[in-house]
């Protein structure tokens, strides 16, 4: 038995690998589900040659660009979203986007470790515990140590740290801090959905991040393109002011933005007929509609609004009389949609830079799995054709970026020794047509394949998570997030 004999090689791809700068038309060998090597065929201008004829199996990429594997560090595939039952329909949806590793914000762990035994697709999968009144709190006033019992015991399940709702389920400044702080203090993960009671998931739920992390708190601020839509001022000068904040708050916050026109949120209104959500309330106010019962079905009616309906085939969005019959049908308990999302502050939010060439926002994310979005290649590469990303930096938002933030040292990078994670685009139809997960193909021609071929999926824990992990009878890799971007800044 050759020792030397790779399992696989993929021949004639352009190789984007951020790490190293590489954009170049090589080979890559893969052994054991790591790369082996990366190289010109039987000669020089690589880091080594590679043999195709020792091969166990050969995958020809001519015309096709190879990236690592995209990690999308904001999807929902574990959540109580409502109308979805199924939770595997977002593993499926983000593998056939493309994506090898995703980290689920603010969902049940339960409900990640059901998805993956199912329907897995093959992804890695990460996990952020929910900050819920009344389901994994008693109430949205907690004491700073049911905060950190609460953290504990996502932790205890395998989840990597906590996600803040601040548009649906919104604490006192105090409160939100104390959730940050106790992160921190342990080096779990922390997201944060803007808003507190002070203020709203709009630009001023943006500018109480300072105050809120203190002399060195960190967090992770989702989508920042939600807080970009012209709530307060014109989407241009939030936008502007925005990335202020961000380059202020350099090394203790990594951000992300997708790249979707839909948003997703929920209808859900009090008995007196008022919208309780601030994300559905501030939908309405963009277009000018109440923001009761009847002003959201006027905007459904009008084709604003879009109920979200669950089909075999994943979600659908349904507007006009459909849309309200469905509303009503819910009682207003239904995930809605709205076109808030503006390309301009996006395509902004996505390309800026410092001075010294790096990114303010470093990533692209969906904010999708199970929500119909995951684009975020799809509409990177549109900006790659466009100039406003060049194809070296869209594998860095896409998947060099995102596993630093995650701290995944084995990922997000091509060449020897790292895991043979990896994202196949075609540069014609500008969408991924292959993924591989440790050198297994997962996804093919946008068909996730991965539970035949790579197994159902693995979990990413921290060591307090390694007990359930093993308990739930899946893979699982460690982490450790005393490497990631957050905590080494």
């Amino acid at each position: 038995m050759n020792k030397n004999r790779p399992d696989l090689v993929i021949t004639s791809a352009r190789v984007l690998d951020p790490a190293t700068g590489t954009d170049a038309v090589l080979d890559v060998a893969v052994t054991g589900g790591v790369i082996s090597g990366v190289g010109h065929s039987g000669g020089p201008g690589g880091s080594q040659a590679i043999d195709r004829a020792a091969a166990g199996d050969v995958i020809d990429l001519s015309g096709r660009w190879l990236m690592p594997g995209m990690i999308d560090t904001h999807v929902h595939v574990g959540g109580d979203l409502d109308g979805v039952t199924n939770p595997g329909i977002g593993l499926r949806n983000v593998v056939e986007a493309g994506a090898t590793t995703v980290v689920d914000l603010g969902g049940r762990m339960e409900r990640i470790v059901a998805g993956i035994r199912e329907h897995g697709a093959g992804a890695n999968v990460a996990g952020l515990g929910m900050m819920k009144p009344g389901v994994t709190l008693p109430d949205d006033d907690p004491s700073p140590d049911t905060v950190r019992s609460v953290l504990d015991a996502a932790l205890a399940s395998g989840q990597i740290g906590l996600k803040m709702w601040g548009g649906y389920y919104p604490f006192s400044m105090d409160v939100t801090a104390d959730i940050i702080a106790a992160c921190n203090e342990r080096q779990a993960y922390v997201a944060f959905h803007v808003g507190t009671k002070s203020s709203g998931s709009r630009l001023d739920g943006l500018r109480e991040v300072p105050a809120l992390l203190g002399a060195d708190g960190r967090v992770h601020v989702a989508h920042i393109n939600a807080y970009c839509r012209g709530s307060i001022l014109s989407p241009a000068q939030e936008t502007a002011e925005a990335l202020e904040i961000l380059d202020w708050l350099r090394g203790r916050v990594v951000s992300e933005v997708h790249l979707a026109r839909p948003n997703f949120t929920r209808g859900e209104c009090d008995e007196d007929g008022n919208v309780r959500m601030d994300v559905a309330r501030n939908c309405l106010r963009l277009r000018g509609y109440e923001t009761t019962r009847e002003g959201m079905r006027r905007a459904i009616s009008d084709g604003y609004g879009s109920a979200v309906r669950q089909t075999p085939a994943g979600l659908s969005l349904v507007t006009g009389e459909d849309g309200v019959k469905i509303f009503n049908d819910a009682d207003s308990l239904i995930g809605m949609s709205f076109p808030v999302n503006r390309a301009d502050t996006a395509f902004q939010l996505t390309a800026a830079k410092r001075g010294d060439g790096s990114f303010i926002v470093d990533a692209i994310a969906s904010d999708a799995g199970v929500l119909p979005r995951n684009v975020n290649i799809e509409q990177a590469m549109n900006m790659v054709r466009f100039g406003g990303l060049t194809p070296l930096e869209m594998a860095e938002k896409l998947s060099f970026n995102p596993a630093r933030m995650i701290g995944l040292e084995k990922k997000g990078r091509i060449s020897p020794g790292m895991d043979a994670d990896l994202t196949v685009i075609d540069p014609e139809q500008g969408r991924a047509v292959m993924s591989l997960v440790a050198g297994r193909v997962v996804m093919l021609e946008g068909r996730a394949v991965g539970g035949a071929t790579a197994g159902k999926g693995k979990l990413l824990v921290t060591s307090a998570g390694e007990s359930a992990a093993a308990g739930y009878g899946l893979p699982y890799e460690m982490v450790d997030l005393s490497r990631s971007l957050l905590y080494t800044g």
